[in-house]
């Protein structure tokens, strides 16, 4: 019994609401969930953000406690959401073509050292058609999105391996005690299949753009620009037709799953597009300025005031920001621009006279700085500072008449270029960054 305990997850409950206050991102693995956890956590305070995002890490389980929390993320399952909150939910995944993701597979195990079977491949020096045909590897590629979203601890305890923490073990006791018999791959199929649909977003890897601008609409959040896409490879590995009729028998429930996601989600992307020709106001405007456009209308219900400070551990709307990072020892939050030279910010507050101040703590090189521009909604401003070198506060007069009507000052940070992390301070950090940015205030 212990050893069946210490490997499974998470229950799936068909009575949460998709429209809860709590947003639940399962994340299966190789799915292009790094870089959307990024851009995802933007749009939430730090402090109301699930911390764990692995079964082992999680410890103890409060439900109570965890009800504070607005976003949980990771490799929980599909229905691991629903153990770690009595909050209602609204489900998030992202999914990705079985092919693509079984050579990323192979790719990953291939680099990385702690995966378990890492070195069996290297020292065997297995190409992909070993890696799909050897037991102890193609168990990696075998329906993986069908599993992951069908895991349950009690309808589906068996479907993939997830190891867990000893205080974890002793909440899910009672829960693991009921567990069934395995489901069958097809009744796999269709709860994971019953997860799509039930999902308040979800996005296709292959589609990630118009995946993050569905997003932005069920948020009713402005687009979110160019990302540097994370963890990924560009080293090619050729499929071959043996290599491709092998990953068609292993994944042939994701393959069909895949295939209906991708029917549903142009269905539901059509569907945005609707919606949006109801912002329109002249036929020449994009998909951005319409996104844009919702939101502002959105924003217009809230209370403004004539002073805002706004640092990192808050949620952010705006394009070309980075993860947040802690900065000690003060343990407050910075976030570095990027990946491209134009980032911007949005403060909403009451129009009025006042100053801008915005710390940076860090650039990739103190010209980069000395050029930086400034706009508040597209104009440009000029900007002083008393400070020299890479960590500055810089002040801005701002006119009233320079904040839009309904409260927006879209704060503009311009650069003349950005450089990898890596190039610019030595480190082992390939993003694109120009400015880190500690804060901003508003005031009167």
């Amino acid at each position: 019994m212990n050893s069946f305990i210490q490997k499974l997850s998470s229950l799936w409950s068909t009575t949460e609401s998709q429209r809860g206050k709590t947003y639940y991102f399962a994340h299966i693995p190789k799915t292009a969930g790094t870089s959307f956890i990024v851009l995802l956590d933007r749009f939430f305070p730090q402090d109301v953000i699930f911390p764990q995002q692995l079964w082992r890490d999680v410890g103890d389980i409060n439900v109570k406690k965890n009800e504070r929390y607005q976003l949980i993320r990771g490799h929980f399952g599909g229905g691991g959401g629903g153990e770690l909150t009595n909050q209602s939910l609204a489900y998030l995944t992202l999914l990705r073509d079985p092919f693509a993701m079984s050579v990323s597979t192979y790719q990953f195990v291939k680099r990385e050292q702690n995966t378990l079977v890492h070195d069996l491949v290297n020292q065997s020096e297995f190409d992909l058609d070993a890696f799909l045909t050897h037991p102890k590897t193609s168990q990696l590629v075998n329906n993986r999105m069908v599993r992951n979203l069908s895991f349950d601890f009690v309808e589906d305890p068996s479907a993939q391996e997830v190891f867990l923490s000893s205080q974890t073990i002793e909440y899910l006791k009672p829960k693991i005690a009921k567990a069934k018999r395995p489901l069958t791959p097809e009744q796999r199929y269709y709860r994971a299949k019953q997860f799509i649909d039930r999902c308040f977003w979800f996005g296709l890897v292959e589609s990630f753009d118009r995946s993050m601008d569905l997003l932005c609409h069920a948020l009713k959040k402005p687009a979110l620009g160019i990302s540097q896409k994370l963890n990924v490879r560009k080293d090619p590995v050729e499929l071959s037709e043996k290599a491709r009729r092998r990953i068609e028998i292993l994944n042939a429930w994701d393959i069909k799953l895949y295939r209906y996601a991708t029917r549903v989600f142009e269905s539901r992307y059509e569907a945005m597009l609707n919606d949006l020709d109801s912002y329109k106001s002249h036929n020449s405007q994009d998909l951005n300025e319409l996104l844009d456009k919702q939101y502002q209308q959105n924003q217009r219900q809230l209370v403004h005031q004539p002073e805002v400070r706004l640092t990192f551990d808050q949620a952010i709307i705006g394009q070309q920001w980075h993860r947040r990072e802690l900065m000690y020892p003060e343990h407050e939050y910075f976030r570095w621009t990027g990946p491209q030279e134009d980032a911007w910010l949005d403060m909403w507050i009451k129009p009025v006279d006042g100053q801008l101040s915005l710390r940076i703590i860090n650039a990739i090189s103190e010209q980069i700085l000395d050029d930086l521009q400034l706009s508040i909604n597209g104009q440009r401003v000029q900007w002083q500072s008393d400070d020299t070198g890479v960590v500055r506060v810089i002040k801005v007069e701002i006119a009233a008449t320079l904040i839009r009507p309904n409260g927006l000052m879209r704060v503009g940070i311009h650069l003349s270029n950005t450089q990898s992390h890596q190039t610019a301070f030595g480190s082992d950090d390939e993003r694109l960054v120009g400015v880190a940015v500690h804060w901003l205030k508003f005031s009167t």
